[in-house]
């Protein structure tokens, strides 16, 4: 698997999605920053507009944006 840097998620507290990834992320002792938009609805709107992505999470891998949850698995398993 490719080694995997500077990870950001943007999630949300209820997101299951969010969690999924996360827990993965972990168990692999992968360090990721977390930021939580539910909070923050300026940085949401200003990341929407960024990604064109209206979901959570929302993944970034070394700078680039990788996807949601579905997207980040598909991109996991293609790294394989």
């Amino acid at each position: 698997m490719k080694t995997l840097k500077n990870v950001i998620i943007y999630t949300k507290d209820y997101c299951p999605y969010c969690v999924r990834v996360k827990n993965y992320l972990t168990s692999k002792k992968i360090d990721f920053t977390q930021v939580r938009v539910d909070d923050d609805p300026k940085t949401y709107e200003e990341l929407k507009a960024k990604t064109n992505h209206f979901t959570v999470p929302q993944v970034f891998v070394d700078g680039v944006f990788i996807g949601g949850a579905s997207e980040f698995f598909s991109w996991i398993d293609d790294q394989s």
